[in-house]
């Protein structure tokens, strides 16, 4: 089982990453606390926090849930059809 997360990545592209980890090493929470929190300011001179995870910046994130190794969500799409199978 993992843990999964969609997290955009500092710029204007709206870049996303899945990141994941593993269920049987990290609880949720956990998992969670590796975004590291750090404040930045903007080109306009805005402050704002953002998050790190493994040298990479991110604007924010999002917990997916817990999924089955071979039932990760790819992309949106994925992710909305595990939604909408789970709520029936």
């Amino acid at each position: 089982m993992k843990h999964v997360f969609k997290a955009t990545k500092i710029g204007w592209d709206k870049e996303q990453d899945g990141v994941w980890f593993d269920a049987d090493y990290y609880t949720k929470e956990e998992a969670e606390a590796e975004f590291k929190p750090y404040q930045g300011t903007t080109q306009r001179g805005y402050p704002y926090t953002g998050y790190e995870y493994d040298g990479v910046k991110y604007h924010d994130f999002t917990y997916l849930g817990e999924y089955e190794n071979d039932n990760i969500p790819k992309n949106d799409d994925d992710y909305f059809e595990h939604i909408k199978k789970k709520s029936k």
